[in-house]
């Protein structure tokens, strides 16, 4: 099984296991806090996948880290995940995790990369069309690459819809390459 494959699953289990609490926004929050926590501290990402360590002493020591008063749903999953050495999986579980939330509560979210900020305007608009085609309200993260040069590129889960003149140019190259073929 792949490693995304592995995330998906342990983000699935949490996924549900917070849905029958009705605590799914709350753990999503402490998840993307712990993958943070994590990410700034290189030591404690070693810690979750040092094969000298046993999973006791592993979850000991993130407990210690952690504070007594940390979440319950998190602990349970740590434990789970060190137990089957599936440490280094936590990012990929909290993306998963994120994914199933964002659909369940009917939001998609969509990368947007333009050459400069887009205006409140037109935030809303791109926001209302691509609502429009998708039937999901969406949500944009924006992004700046001056590369692209005009236009924009939007990436919508996995398609992408690009507007962008570097990617017209791109296309007229190709046409042309094979039309001279």
């Amino acid at each position: 099984m792949t490693e995304s494959a592995v995330a998906r699953r342990y983000g699935e289990a949490l996924f549900e296991m917070t849905a029958q609490r009705d605590a799914v926004e709350e753990v999503r929050r402490e998840l993307a806090d712990l993958v943070s926590l994590v990410e700034a501290n290189p030591a404690l990402a070693e810690l979750l996948t040092r094969p000298d360590l046993d999973s006791e002493q592993k979850l000991t020591a993130l407990r210690a880290v952690l504070g007594e008063e940390a979440p319950e749903a998190i602990m349970a999953l740590l434990r789970t995940l060190l137990r089957h050495r599936r440490g280094d999986q936590l990012g990929g579980i909290a993306a998963a995790y994120g994914e199933l939330a964002d659909e369940a509560a009917g939001l998609m979210r969509a990368e947007v990369t333009t050459v400069v900020p887009l205006t409140p305007e037109q935030r809303a608009r791109l926001a209302a069309v691509l609502g429009r085609m998708t039937g999901a309200r969406v949500e944009l993260e924006e992004r700046i690459d001056e590369s692209i040069l005009a236009g924009a590129q939007v990436k919508l889960g996995d398609r992408l819809i690009d507007g962008s003149a570097a990617g017209r140019v791109e296309r007229m190259r190709a046409h042309l390459a094979g039309a001279q073929g």
